[in-house]
């Protein structure tokens, strides 16, 4: 028999129909008190909902995230959180706001918990990208994993077919 080394990811996965309810006590298990929503500004109306699960625990919805997750950004979501009084991130949505979550995460030590609304998987990776003028640059590091995923099929019930495809496609390649 041959020897393997398997080094897993630091995140906790939370996996179920109906999980986002529960996204409440996964911030108070994380120590945080006070969460910023992240989400696309297509993404706005999930965003808020998903505010509303906390009550006064939700300081806001920061509905920025754009594709290849320029710099000023995520640096304007991190003085945004500052601002607010946050000590937590809650990155609802596709790979622009999951990549939003981890560039937050290269420079900041509060906790990310990732609720993806696509199938690609980034969430799990060590993997991040960031654009700085024009230039994108990736990188690895660990930093960047959120500390708990929730995954809600429930939430992609409503993707249109043709993202859904995409994303699938996108899974399989990651995988």
């Amino acid at each position: 028999m041959q020897g393997f080394v398997y080094q897993s990811a630091p995140s906790r996965v939370v996996f179920g129909a109906g999980v986002l309810a529960q996204l409440p006590d996964e911030v108070v298990r994380l120590g945080a008190r006070r969460a910023l929503v992240l989400t696309t500004p297509e993404q706005r109306g999930l965003g808020e909902r998903v505010a509303s699960l906390f009550g006064e625990r939700a300081v806001g919805v920061y509905a920025q995230a754009v594709m290849h997750v320029p710099t000023e950004v995520a640096r304007a979501a991190r003085e945004e959180a500052t601002r607010l009084g946050a000590d937590c991130y809650v990155a609802v949505g596709g790979g622009s706001t999951i990549g939003l979550g981890k560039a937050i995460a290269l420079e900041s030590p509060q906790p990310i918990i990732a609720v993806p609304t696509t199938y690609a998987g980034s969430e799990v990776t060590p993997i991040y990208g960031l654009t700085e003028g024009r230039l994108k640059k990736t990188g690895r590091d660990t930093r960047v994993l959120p500390r708990t995923v929730l995954y809600d099929p429930e939430l992609t019930l409503t993707l249109p077919a043709d993202i859904s495809a995409a994303s699938g496609m996108n899974a399989m390649a990651h995988a």
